[in-house]
Order: structure tokens, then C-alpha cells, then sequence
């Protein structure tokens, strides 16, 4: 911010030095006030850099937990030796396996059921003899008493009971019928009887009563509502597509891809993070020079870097293929970590640990700072946004401050201005009298 000063519109000789007095009292006044701008200019550039260092610490805090998902689950993934009869997902499976599905007899599907007979109009043909009808979905029944006995108001009725299935009508050349869906799969009973307390009419088809998923599972005989299959094998999720009386097999294998790719994201991140503390520190140190969150996360990069375990043939990030040249850079070596024998590879995910152990536990130690509520980082954000509060406070008092005495001044000056002007008036009719005194006196101008 900075404060013209104002304009003194002076009449007198000496309005320019004026001018000049009230100028450099604005000037000097000022430098308090640039001071503090500079303060908070170089705090809002400290936050931003911060901002730029939570976003990275939070990033490798990620690719390290993603590393240790990636060994607890020993980087398993799921193949089906028919995709079209089952797929399959690994959904936390910790150990290589091989199932067998023998047989699938039949898919899960949902009932569905139309009306015996068509009506000739929807909204006023009768329904029901006497208006009481009663549906059956599996073993719960609603019984309820028609208020508009047209294929129109069972619909309207049924699709209002919350029974889990949904009515509808299906306009055809030979008339509308009432066709009657369950939500859900699986076999169950889907009936709607008219009169049941009397004639006890049927009004659905009984053809399609839904069905469920049946199959064998290493020759054990499993039974369920749908297709997709979450609980019969931990960490692993498959869906039934087809039926197929020959077998389809599952199989839970390491992919190293998943560890060489965490890796790979992991080496990139932490350079992202080191690349930052170096830019603050050193002979060049930045503006987060001294902070007690660079001094902590230098302590971890180190850690990090260091890490070592004492047993296993992979003791440290060099086993697989994580180098540091001089500068600290690190870099991953693909042709080393593709030498690794699978020996090796288990070695890998035991010295990586888990979300919360061993190597790949070091990011919590990392989201203490990176924590967007709680984090280190963002307390110290919120201290900085005090201080900018406090900055913005104080520039203002001293610009009304600077303002009032700026107007103060000036009107000073004006008024010396004009009592300048006022003599120098004065001084010009005493100097035309004594010029004419002196004429009088010696007949000429005596400065001639």
C-alpha cells in the first residue's frame, strides 16, 4: 500500500517547498508500513510454499502406505481361466491360492411374474371380484383392499407397499396386463390372489419364481441369492456370467508389476519431497529456513533412506533396486528388480512391512505432518494466518494513522501558504511606496 500525499494547492512562491515538506513526511511515515507489507509478503509466500510441501509429504505418505497395502496383500492378483463363465477381483487376499469352481447349474435372477388374464382397459376394467387382494413375496403377505379396482390402481397399490418388487402394465395388441418384478434375486415365492379369503383367485403366472446361484466350490455345494460372490473365499470377489458343468479355475498369484509400480511412484514422490527440503536449506536457504516442519521432515527423509532390517536377503530400498547418487536423488533400477527370484520378492514384502509396520510404517510418521486438520504443517499455517491477521491489523492503524496526520500537515502548510502569499503581498506595496517616497524626494527612481 501506498499513500499519495495530497495536493496542496499553494498561491505564494513557496508552495513548491510546501509541497515538498508534505511529500517527504508522507515518504518517511510510510517506511513503517513497508516494512510490515514486506514482512507479510514474505509470510503469505512461506505459507504457500508450505501448501506445496503438505501436498508432496502428503504424496509420499500415500505411495508408502500404498506400498505396504501392495506387500501385505503380497501383491496378489486374481485371474479366471474363463472371464466369460466368472470374473474375479482380488479384494485382500494375503496369500497365493488356486480354487476350483466344478460346476455352475444356475445364475441368480430375479422373479418376475405377469397376470393371467389381459384387461381391456387399464383404468377401468375390474381387477378383483369383490376389491380384497393379497400379495406374496416370499414368506411375507399383503393383504389390502382395492380403492380403485383397476389394473391402474393394483399397480398404484402394490408399488406403494415397500414389498420389494415393482409393478407395472404392458400394453399389448390383445390387451394390458400387470407384470409384477422382484428387486432382488434369487428363488422366492411371487403370488397375488384375488379374494383370498373367498374364491382365492390366482392373478400371476407361476413360471418364473426366480432362481439362485448354485454352484460347487472345490466340490463343496454353495447356494446363494446372487451372483456375485464376496463371503465364500476371503479377499476375493467373483462374479457368475454363465452357466458351465466343466470346471473354471481361480487363481490368486503375485504380480510384480504391482510392487515394481509402487516402487517406481514412491522414488518419484520422495524426490519430490527432498527436492523441496533442499531448496530451503543450505547457503541458498529459502524462506522456511529454521522451520521446525523442515527439521522434522529432513529426520524422515533420513530415516527413510537409511532404513535397514537385519534378517532376509532384502535388508534395504538397494536389495530392490532403490538407488541414491550423490545429490540424494533416488532412482529405481528396473533391470535389478526384475533379477529378483521370487525368494527374494517374499523377502521384499516382509522388509515393506504393511500399511502400519515395518518400512511402509514410516507414513504415519508422515501424515502427522500432511494431516489437513491436525498436521504439523497446517498448525503452522494457521499460525501464520494470525500473523497475517495481526500484520494486516497494524498496516491499517498506521495508514489512518499516516491519513490524519497527512491531513493535519497539510492544512499547516495551506495556511503558511497563504500567510506567505499575504506577506509577500505586503512586502510588494511597502516596496511601491519607498519607490515612490523616493521619486518624491530626489525626482527619479533611486534605483535607477
Amino acid at each position: 500500500m501506498s499513500l499519495a500525499p495530497l495536493v496542496i494547492t499553494g498561491v505564494s512562491q513557496f508552495s513548491a517547498d510546501f509541497q515538498t515538506i508534505l511529500n517527504r513526511a508522507v515518504k518517511i511515515a510510510q517506511i513503517p508500513i513497508t516494512l510490515l507489507q514486506n514482512k507479510n509478503s514474505d509470510l503469505l509466500q512461506r505459507k504457500t510454499l508450505l501448501s506445496g510441501l503438505n501436498s508432496s509429504v502428503g504424496a509420499l505418505a500415500s505411495s508408502l502406505k500404498s506400498l505396504g497395502t501392495v506387500a501385505a496383500q503380497q501383491g496378489l492378483t486374481a485371474t479366471s481361466s474363463d472371464p466369460a463363465v466368472a470374473s474375479v477381483t482380488a479384494t485382500g487376499a494375503n496369500s497365493p491360492a488356486v480354487y476350483t469352481i466344478n460346476s455352475i447349474t444356475s445364475l441368480a435372477a430375479a422373479a418376475s411374474e405377469r397376470s393371467l388374464t389381459s384387461y381391456a382397459d387399464s383404468a377401468s376394467t375390474p381387477v378383483s371380484a369383490n376389491g380384497t387382494v393379497r400379495l406374496t413375496v416370499g414368506a411375507q403377505n399383503y393383504q389390502f383392499t382395492l380403492t380403485n379396482n383397476s389394473l391402474v390402481g393394483l399397480r398404484d397399490k402394490i408399488n406403494s407397499l415397500g414389498a420389494g418388487v415393482t409393478a407395472s402394465i404392458l400394453t399389448t395388441g390383445n390387451g394390458n396386463y400387470l407384470s409384477i418384478s422382484a428387486n432382488a434375486s434369487g428363488a422366492t415365492t411371487l403370488t397375488l390372489t384375488d379374494d383370498p379369503d373367498g374364491a382365492s383367485t390366482a392373478l400371476l403366472t407361476s413360471t418364473n419364481q426366480g432362481s439362485d446361484a448354485t454352484f460347487k466350490l472345490n466340490g463343496i455345494d454353495v447356494t446363494q441369492k446372487t451372483n456375485l460372490v464376496n463371503s465364500v473365499i476371503s479377499g476375493v470377489t467373483f462374479q457368475l456370467l454363465a452357466t458351465k458343468a466343466t470346471p473354471v479355475t481361480i487363481s490368486l498369484r503375485t504380480d510384480r508389476t504391482q510392487l515394481s509400480s509402487a516402487l517406481r511412484q514412491f522414488v518419484t514422490d520422495l524426490n519430490s519431497v527432498k527436492s523441496q527440503i533442499q531448496a530451503q536449506t543450505g547457503k541458498d536457504a529459502g524462506l522456511l529456513s529454521g522451520s521446525t516442519v523442515l527439521t522434522g521432515l529432513k529426520n524422515i527423509t533420513r530415516q527413510i533412506t537409511s532404513y535397514r532390517v537385519s534378517s532376509g536377503s532384502v535388508k534395504n530400498l538397494s536389495d530392490l533396486g532403490i538407488g541414491f547418487d550423490t545429490s540424494g536423488k533416488a532412482t529405481f533400477d528396473q533391470a535389478a528388480f526384475d533379477s529378483l527370484g521370487d525368494a527374494q520378492i517374499a523377502s521384499g514384502f516382509q522388509f515393506l512391512g504393511s500399511a502400519t509396520t515395518g518400512f511402509a510404517g514410516i507414513s504415519a510418521a508422515l501424515r502427522q505432518y500432511s494431516d489437513p486438520i491436525f498436521g504439523l504443517i497446517k498448525i503452522e499455517q494457521d499460525g501464520i494466518d494470525r500473523i497475517d491477521r495481526s500484520l494486516q491489523d497494524q498496516i491499517a492503524a498506521l495508514t489512518d494513522r499516516i491519513d490524519t496526520m497527512q491531513a493535519g500537515l497539510a492544512k499547516r502548510l495551506a495556511a503558511a501558504d497563504s500567510l506567505a502569499a499575504m506577506l509577500e503581498a505586503q512586502q510588494k506595496s511597502v516596496t511601491a511606496s519607498l519607490q515612490g517616497l523616493t521619486f518624491v524626494l530626489y525626482g527619479r527612481n533611486q534605483n535607477t
